[in-house]
């Protein structure tokens, strides 16, 4: 296989000489490859001699025949583009031709370029017409096995690795077993074949910890793991045993062991960047110092490491390092390295400097992944709190434009955005402008709903739930809302208790459901059965707001001393509570009204 630098035609001869090394190449094929004859040929009769002479010159001069001038033609032009360093027409002349010859060394030459190019797809096809046209050449199996296992296909990637094993080769069998264990339904199917092979072959390391490999995707850790020291012990140089090994002793909740593995292992290969790899990620949450250490040196030994460089800088952002980290992720914008992380990261630390401008800049540059979403959210925040309406709603615009399947969720969080900024005239505005795009939209729908009860309208609202209530009648959390908010009124607290008492029926173990008919049945004055679901309902969600619901019951039956307990543990839940201390004084107010009047 080709190094990552090397041209795939490395080999074409300087440009004096390359026209006649051509020529001879072409005109005589590509295949000149003869059997040998049989060692007792000089044996045989001389008639028999002659027979097998004439039969092998047949041969040989099929597989020296010359090609037709098109041809001929078409792959002198690949070569002088190959040379010409025009790799994409070198490969798509060669890429012909192979299927059109069938010729093996065509074949060869135009996987080889395909595979130089990261032209998957050709060198697919190539490599297996390859390995078809010459089933004996391991180069040519070992490619095929290459290309299936990039693919997919892990049915014909093992029958090239079989036939590679079979004429003595190294079949790249971990990778097979890799790709094998992402799924657990292919681990299962084909971990017979891998126990087979290493059976077959008990002496290749490379299929024993292929097949230690499935083991360990079948959760089979102890079999596994004396498979991998079993491998070290014959060949201590393989260090593919011991990083295994200490996975699967991580694997075993033995984290201890695995990192004094690795330690000694790292003494003693410094420059094996996968050794001293996986022990920086162990240590991480064990010993975040020393980690350090080691991104630190594996940043030194590989300078240009985007991966290296963006771990480093975490540990650092996460200690507090802040002008270490910086330096860090700006030397990966420099490499064109992980950028949208770096520029997360830098606006976070813009925005802890004070620098609002170079924060949202940042975040403007994160690009669609992990980090996309929140950094638009940080990004319009700084934008709102800060008064920038206007760029917001133009940043919100661009991202609907840019990303128009999208659309709908970015019409959400910006509406999200003016709820959190008490802007709720201007979110309702906003969804009926979504509404017109995305008219089906039940998240749409719903949150006017929402807007339209929190600006007092509770026709808009309870028309809102009744829409999504129509197309959905067994919604629980729909029928609890709409339910939950005609308690209100009581003329319809029977409409209230027949909405929430079906909501119930479909989530009987929903707290905030049974809080609801707590209230609803208070509402009704049955309060007996109101202390009853709110104290389930208290037991299965701590709240603030199911504590002021029950502490208000237990007022009103005359358990002061416990209405008074509830209320102080719904505080202590969340401190910034203002439902408690309403209810608190609105009841402790009505006291005093009702003694002022019984003393009158």
């Amino acid at each position: 296989m080709l190094s990552a630098n090397q041209s795939p035609l490395a080999n074409i001869p300087s440009r004096p000489l390359l026209l006649a090394a051509t020529l001879s190449l072409l005109l005589g094929g590509c295949a000149q490859q003869a059997r040998t004859p049989a060692a007792n040929a000089s044996l045989a009769p001389p008639a028999q001699q002659a027979t097998a002479a004439a039969d092998m010159h047949k041969e040989k001069a099929a597989k020296r025949r010359p090609f037709p001038i098109d041809t001929f033609y078409t792959l002198l032009v690949a070569e002088v583009a190959g040379n010409r360093e025009q790799y994409d027409v070198a490969l798509a002349n060669y890429y012909y031709q192979a299927e059109r010859t069938r010729d093996p060394g065509v074949a060869a030459r135009a996987t080889r370029i395909a595979r130089f190019l990261n032209a998957r797809r050709a060198a697919l096809h190539a490599s297996q017409l390859w390995a078809e046209l010459e089933p004996d050449n391991t180069e040519a199996q070992l490619a095929a096995t290459a290309e299936l296992t990039l693919s997919g296909n892990l049915d014909d990637a093992l029958v090239h690795a079989r036939k590679a094993l079979a004429l003595g080769a190294d079949a790249p069998m971990q990778s097979l077993a890799a790709t094998a264990v992402s799924e657990p339904k292919l681990t299962k199917k084909f971990a017979p074949e891998f126990a087979r092979l290493a059976s077959k072959y008990p002496d290749n390391p490379e299929v024993t910890l292929a097949n230690a490999m499935m083991l360990r995707a079948g959760k089979q850790y102890p079999q596994a793991l004396a498979i991998t020291r079993r491998v070290q012990q014959q060949h201590p140089a393989m260090l593919d045993a011991p990083l295994l090994q200490s996975h699967i002793l991580v694997d075993l909740d033995r984290r201890k062991e695995a990192i004094q593995l690795l330690e000694k292992l790292v003494d003693r290969y410094p420059r094996e960047s996968r050794l001293r790899l996986q022990y920086a990620r162990l240590l991480i949450r064990d010993d975040l110092g020393l980690a350090q250490r080691q991104f630190a040196e594996l940043v030194r030994q590989h300078p240009r490491d985007g991966n290296m460089i963006l771990s480093l800088a975490l540990i650092q952002y996460e200690t507090r390092q802040i002008d270490a980290a910086k330096s860090l992720f700006e030397r990966l914008l420099a490499l064109g390295e992980h950028k949208s992380a770096a520029h997360f990261y830098l606006g976070n630390i813009a925005e802890q400097d004070g620098d609002i401008t170079a924060a949202i800049s940042n975040y403007r540059h994160v690009e669609p992944g992990s980090d996309y979403v929140p950094a638009i959210k940080r990004g319009t925040e700084l934008l709102a709190k800060y008064g920038h309406d206007k760029d917001n709603r133009d940043w919100f615009a661009e991202l609907r434009q840019r990303h128009p399947k999208q659309a709908e969720n970015f019409y959400l969080m910006e509406v999200d955005l003016l709820r959190e900024h008490d802007h709720n005239q201007k979110a309702l505005a906003l969804v009926d402008e979504a509404l017109e795009q995305h008219s089906d939209s039940g998240r749409l729908i719903y949150t006017r709903a929402l807007l339209n009860e929190q600006l007092g309208n509770n026709v808009a609202f309870e028309n809102g739930m009744r829409k999504l209530l129509d197309r959905d009648p067994d919604n629980a959390t729909l029928l609890n809302a709409l339910g939950y908010k005609l308690i209100e009124d009581d003329s319809r607290l029977q409409e209230a208790r027949q909405l929430i008492g079906k909501a119930l029926e479909l989530r009987p173990d929903d707290p905030a459901i049974i809080d609801s008919m707590g209230w609803v049945e208070y509402r009704l004055g049955n309060h007996g059965e109101a202390v009853k679901y709110l104290q389930k309902a208290m037991k299965e969600l701590p709240d603030h707001e199911i504590a002021a619901h029950l502490g208000e019951v237990l007022w009103v039956q005359g358990n002061r001393d416990g209405a008074m307990k509830v209320w102080k543990r719904g505080l202590k839940i969340n401190p910034q509570s203002k439902i408690i201390p309403a209810a608190m004084k609105r009841l402790q107010s009505n006291e005093s009204l009702e003694q002022h009047a019984s003393d009158s």
